[in-house]
């Protein structure tokens, strides 16, 4: 019984309200008044909380007669690239050979990259520069330690597979040096000194510079989502409600509703259970496969011409560390397409990379100049290192033999979430995007002082290359 629940909880429930609970006996009723945190419960508290499910249920989502969206006349195209999201391959045993290979892995990728020399500097082996004494070269390395002389220069331990050196760059000398971080794969150029090379240049192996980015002749749109943390008694329904009643064609700019054809959600689709201490409190749904119940439901919403891409975050039912697979479909019911994080999907021949975002916290603390206000100039960052998270012990890895975190083609879009702020930007071919949330401002955040950015919605037309932020916050 519920009541008998209720009592070896320690809450006292008043006689009147007693008899509305017994009429009332589910699981939401029975969670919900558990997520008030009150030891004593009265009627008028029971009597808010019906009405308040009825509401909610109470939702129409039927569009009107004059919505016409032309998405639903397009067949999808799209497809995932399996061999860059680690679903269905991780064989790692988290031994110290796999974290060699995964090393390994990343270094010989990256350094192909950072191959194409265009000076008459040779590129050289760290066990060949050597030989170069008094000579300037240039050496793809591997940043293992970084250090400030007492004169103020960075001192850095280098290594490449045939050994290894230090560089010093000069307090002096170009200000970009300061933006390189531990495990760093890079190209430094500098002058041999036994036992330094005195480092003049740095390059990270980034994108190419293209003249224009790739666009589609089809007129439609692609909607970017993440962080709903259903469960969560932040999580912020009614919002998500009009949001999915703007896909309908209820609400403002029903052109730009009806080319939605793609929605992607870049992970913590739920708010979980014990992810982090005394979570309990902030839960209304305490039960993870109740959770994902509430996500079949929203996806049961929406209209069904629109194709679904949903990957993970550490919030999620899934391993914690990078890469992550796919939610099975044993807790994620729907018919939708489920990825790993990070993974890359080809939509209507736009290469989409979608990556939770796990590590834009490291990036943070390590670069200069980075902050939880623009997430969009670490996303840059990601691009100009080709790699997805750099810096390790920074955020948990799981070493598998590939670094899947690695990025050899460059992507047309990048999807991120995580960290709650809207930010966007446009980086030589490629847009960056962070989606934000639809979780109101936890406790844990306003002690970080981070102020999210909730109820913002990017939305990418794939024709013009035009990308709007709807606000469901009215």
């Amino acid at each position: 019984m519920m009541l008998q629940r209720l009592v070896e909880k320690g809450i006292r429930v008043s006689l009147d309200a007693e008899e509305l609970i017994e009429k009332n006996q589910n699981e939401e009723i029975y969670e919900r008044i558990l997520a008030l945190g009150k030891l004593f419960i009265n009627r008028s508290d029971v009597e808010s909380l019906i009405r308040l499910i009825k509401e909610e249920r109470e939702v129409e989502f039927a569009p009107p007669s004059d919505f016409k969206p032309v998405a639903k006349e397009y067949d999808a195209d799209f497809k995932v690239i399996h061999n860059l999201d680690v679903t269905g391959k991780s064989r790692t045993r988290g031994d110290m050979d796999n974290f060699v290979n995964c090393f390994r892995n990343r270094f010989e990728r990256i350094s192909r990259m950072l191959k194409h020399n265009r000076g008459n500097i040779p590129t050289v082996s760290l066990e060949d520069a050597k030989k170069h004494l008094g000579e300037r070269v240039r050496v793809i390395v591997l940043i293992t330690e970084k250090r400030e002389t007492k004169k103020g220069n960075l001192l850095l331990e280098i290594e490449d597979l045939s050994g290894s050196f230090k560089a010093v760059f000069s307090k002096e000398g170009d200000a970009k040096y300061k933006s390189i971080i531990l495990d760093d794969v890079v190209a430094i150029t500098g002058k041999v000194l036994e036992p330094y090379i005195i480092a003049g240049d740095v390059e990270w192996p980034d994108i190419p510079v293209v003249k224009e980015k790739k666009k589609t002749e089809k007129d439609m749109a692609v909607v970017y989502l993440s962080d709903l943390h259903l469960g969560s008694t932040n999580f912020m329904k009614k919002h998500l409600d009009s949001f999915v009643k703007w896909l309908h064609g209820d609400g403002g700019t029903k052109e730009l509703a009806g080319k939605v054809k793609y929605l992607i959600i870049a992970g913590d689709i739920v708010d979980g259970i014990g992810i982090f201490p005394n979570q309990e409190k902030e839960l209304i749904v305490k039960d993870v496969y109740k959770q994902y119940e509430m996500f079949d439901e929203f996806i049961s919403q929406l209209p069904d011409y629109i194709e679904i891409i949903a990957g993970p975050g550490n919030h999620d039912a899934v391993r914690r560390g990078d890469p992550m697979p796919a939610i099975t479909k044993e807790i994620i019911k729907s018919d939708i397409t489920l990825i790993g994080s990070p993974s890359t999907i080809n939509i209507e021949g736009l290469r989409h990379l979608v990556y939770h975002g796990t590590s834009i916290d490291s990036m943070i603390a390590s670069i200069p100049g980075m902050s939880y206000m623009h997430p969009e100039k670490v996303m840059v960052e990601f691009l100009k290192r080709r790699h997805l998270s750099p810096v390790y012990g920074g955020n948990l890895m799981i070493p598998e033999d590939i670094d899947y975190m690695v990025m050899e083609e460059p992507p047309d879009v990048v999807h991120c979430g995580h960290i709650h702020k809207n930010g966007y930007a446009q980086y030589r071919s490629t847009l960056v995007i962070n989606s934000g949330t639809f979780q109101s401002r936890t406790e844990y955040q306003v002690k970080q002082g981070h102020v999210p950015t909730p109820a913002l919605v990017p939305v990418y037309e794939t024709k013009t290359g035009k990308l709007r932020t709807l606000d469901f916050n009215g």
